[in-house]
C-alpha cells in the first residue's frame, strides 16, 4: 500500500520546498492550501458560504480575493473558526479522494503539505508525519508579507508540533541540505 506522508510545520519553514523534493523522488504530491484555493474559486457551495460569512467586501473584480479574506479572518477568531469549519472537511475529502485514486499507481509515496495538520486533528490519516522547522529569524526573512506574526500565532508551537511528529527536519541551511535530508529519510521510509 502506498505510504501516506504529511509535511507540516510553521509558516515559511520550507514545507513547499520539501514537497518539491518528494515530487522529484517519485512521490505523488498534494498541497492542501492549493485545494483550499481551488474550492474557494470553483466550488459554488463553498464560494456562496464564504461570501455569506464574510460579505462582498472580499470580492475583487467579481472574484474572491484571498488577501482580503486573510485580513478579515486573522483579526477575527470567530470568523476564522467558521471559515475553517466550512473548508477543512472538504479539503480532507479531496485528499482522501486523491489517495484512493492513486494508491495503486507507481509512486513511492503519497505526500501532502498540510500546515494545520495537528490543529485540525487529521494526523491519524497519515503513516508518517514530518515537521519542517526553521529559526524564527530565518522564517521571517523567507516570508515576504506583513502578516507573518498573525499567521504564526494561528499555528501550534514548534515544540508541540515536534512532539507529535514522527520526524523533524531543521531547515536553517540551503535547499541542497534540505534535499539531502529528505533523500535520507525517504530511504528509511522505504524500509518500513
Amino acid at each position: 500500500m502506498l505510504k501516506k506522508i504529511a509535511i507540516t510545520g510553521n509558516i515559511a519553514t520550507g514545507k513547499s520546498e520539501a514537497l518539491k523534493v518528494f515530487k522529484k523522488l517519485r512521490s505523488y504530491t498534494i498541497d492542501a492550501d492549493k485545494i483550499v484555493h481551488e474550492l474557494i474559486e470553483n466550488d459554488f457551495d463553498i464560494k456562496k458560504q464564504v461570501l455569506d460569512l464574510l460579505g462582498e467586501k472580499i470580492l475583487e473584480n467579481g472574484k474572491i480575493d484571498r488577501k482580503k479574506i486573510a485580513k478579515i479572518v486573522f483579526s477575527d477568531e470567530n470568523k476564522l473558526k467558521k471559515l475553517e469549519g466550512l473548508i477543512h472537511p472538504k479539503v480532507l475529502i479531496e485528499i482522501e479522494k486523491e489517495y484512493n485514486r492513486v494508491k495503486n499507481k507507481n509512486f513511492d509515496f503519497f505526500v501532502v503539505e498540510i500546515p494545520l495538520l495537528f490543529e485540525i486533528g487529521y494526523q491519524s490519516f497519515f503513516d508518517i508525519v514530518i515537521t519542517i522547522t526553521a529559526k524564527d529569524t530565518i522564517a521571517k526573512k523567507r516570508y515576504k508579507d506583513k502578516d507573518y506574526t498573525l499567521r504564526k500565532q494561528r499555528q501550534m508551537s514548534e515544540i508541540d508540533t515536534e512532539k507529535l511528529s514522527d520526524f523533524v527536519i531543521e531547515n536553517n541551511q540551503n535547499l541542497s541540505d534540505l534535499e539531502e535530508n529528505i533523500k535520507k529519510l525517504s530511504i528509511t521510509f522505504k524500509k518500513f
